[in-house]
């Protein structure tokens, strides 16, 4: 049984339990009311021949003939009501209408008893016993209640008949979307990603709707990426062994004598390709949130020293100024070695980009600050700066915004995904902040209990 079946039998059913509860209720408090209104009126009835009786016999002065009261009543048996009599004030039947003679014929059980007064003073008793099975208010009653139940029934079967065609509509409703996104998955399962479904509510499944696309996308994403992996990391693997085999085909040929300089390119690249495979290695174990890190106490303010202090002969050499504002900051529980890894890519990188900028002479600033429990590391360059579209690119694996250079240089493009993944593996977080020909700066914070 699908979905949109059991809705449609779920709303049909609590239409059924509404209209049979409510028939229920309206049967009783309609048979109860009409009961009562039934009582009230013969009640007023009674008083009124019991009226009529004490009127005859105050114009009569004696009871001879009140039987032609009794005929003229409509409350007689004839009609299905009641056997009536009229007794004096000593008990004896003076007038009758149906239901035998005698005040005490076993016929006739009094179920009425009104008495008929004449000035204050009691003359005589009117006496009805039920005639037949039912009465003139019982046969009414039924009636009544009998109509009432015949349009409960219709109403019941209006509202049974509106339920199913509003439980189908609704039905249809919320299951369409549904369907869509099953169809979405199991595209999405065949290895058709990117599938996006038409969110038209705003409710949970308009939601899950829409979770679902943000789901789809980010796994084309991370396909895209994938494949873009495999293509540069193919290509960054083929250029050094591509040198080596030469190199090493070229010597064994005889074409290049085995000397010191040509098995040093050999080297060289060796040592390019170690690079790029202990990155790729730790890539993947910072994402995979496996980066094994050696904890102690770190003086941040030291560390960062250091590392400006590895790139200031280069710095020197290309003419630009490294500029530091380092805070005194407590010692942080950190991987040394892995924050120093951190900062040399984001040195070098400053480094490579300042010269491109308009600003002479080319700057690389690396300021520590501490915010609350946090320590800031900013390492800002006088560059050309990046657009939103490479900020949103950066950090990615293979990025390069000048790809041709970089490889030419021996860039890998892992660099700022590694200083992404360690960062992160310490608990703090990475950004950039950046304007087209205004300079980019790279940041990254941890906490002090980090």
């Amino acid at each position: 049984m699908n979905l949109r079946l059991k809705l449609t039998l779920a709303f049909v059913l609590v239409a059924v339990m509404a209209v049979g509860l409510v028939a229920v209720l309206a049967n009783r408090a309609t048979a109860v009311g009409f009961q009562r209104y039934l009582e009230s009126g013969a009640s007023a009835q009674w008083q009124a021949l019991s009226q009529q009786l004490a009127d005859y016999y105050a114009a009569q002065g004696s009871w001879e003939g009140a039987n032609s009261v009794l005929r003229d009543s409509s409350l007689g048996p004839e009609t299905g009501g009641y056997f009536l009599r009229v007794v004096d004030s000593s008990g004896e039947v003076v007038a009758s209408r149906g239901g035998g003679q005698g005040h005490n014929s076993p016929a006739f059980t009094p179920e009425v008893s009104q008495p008929i007064v004449l000035n204050g003073r009691q003359i005589g008793t009117l006496l009805a016993a039920q005639a037949g099975q039912a009465g003139q208010g019982s046969r009414a009653g039924e009636q009544y209640l009998a109509s009432v139940n015949q349009a409960i029934l219709v109403a019941g079967l209006v509202a049974i008949a509106l339920a199913l065609l509003l439980g189908i509509a609704l039905a249809q409703r919320l299951t369409h979307p549904l369907r869509q996104l099953s169809q979405a998955t199991t595209a999405v399962a065949a290895g058709e990603l990117g599938q996006q479904v038409a969110v038209t509510t705003h409710d949970e499944v308009g939601d899950l709707a829409s979770r679902f696309n943000a789901m789809s996308l980010a796994l084309a994403a991370a396909e895209k990426q994938r494949q873009q992996l495999l293509a540069d990391t193919a290509h960054d693997l083929r250029t050094p062994i591509s040198i080596m085999q030469s190199h090493l085909e070229a010597m064994i040929d005889g074409v290049f004598p085995a000397t010191p300089d040509n098995l040093g390119v050999v080297y060289e690249e060796t040592l390019r390709l170690g690079r790029l495979v202990n990155d790729v290695r730790t890539l993947s174990l910072a994402e995979a949130g496996q980066l094994p890190l050696d904890r102690q106490p770190v003086d941040m303010s030291a560390l960062v020293a250091q590392a400006a202090a590895a790139f200031q002969p280069l710095a020197e050499a290309d003419g630009i100024q490294l500029q530091l504002d380092l805070a005194a900051t407590p010692p942080l529980f950190a991987d040394a070695s892995r924050l120093h890894q951190v900062l040399a890519n984001l040195i070098a990188n400053a480094l490579r980009y300042a010269p491109q900028g308009s600003h002479t002479p080319p700057c690389v600033g690396i300021r520590i600050a501490i915010e609350a429990n946090d320590v800031i590391v900013t390492v800002s360059d006088t560059g050309p700066g990046l657009t939103t579209e490479q900020q949103v690119q950066v950090f990615d694996r293979f990025w390069r915004s000048d790809a041709a250079r970089s490889r030419e240089q021996g860039g890998s493009g892992l660099g700022l995904a590694i200083a992404r993944g360690i960062v992160e593996a310490h608990g703090g977080t990475i950004g950039v902040r950046s304007a087209a020909g205004q300079g980019t700066e790279f940041w990254f914070r941890l906490g002090r209990g980090d």
